[in-house]
């Protein structure tokens, strides 16, 4: 049963997460954080965009910026395209 209302959340992508809890927290510019993060603001934005995944490279980077594992953002990554997936399935079955 728990795992049944789980599936129900609809998780945000990691970098909506990224851009609600710690860039608008703490105003925090695109600019910015991509020079914190050492990554081009056009690859940042594509990610916050949640056009682009995290990468491991990316989780590691965040993990220094944002004082959040690696392991944290990669899960997350996980499951949001595991619900994504789960969403396209049940769309071509009801289909």
């Amino acid at each position: 049963m728990e795992e049944r209302l789980v599936s129900k959340l609809v998780m945000a992508h990691p970098g909506e997460l990224f851009r609600r809890r710690y860039l608008e927290r703490h105003n925090i510019s695109v600019q910015d954080a991509a020079t914190k993060l050492n990554i081009h603001r056009e690859n940042l934005m594509h990610f916050l965009n949640g056009n682009a995944p995290v990468s491991k490279e990316l989780a590691s980077k965040l993990e220094t910026l944002t004082h959040v594992s690696a392991n944290f953002w990669i899960s997350w990554q996980n499951d949001y395209d595991r619900q994504q997936t789960e969403k396209t399935r049940q769309q071509n079955v009801d289909a």
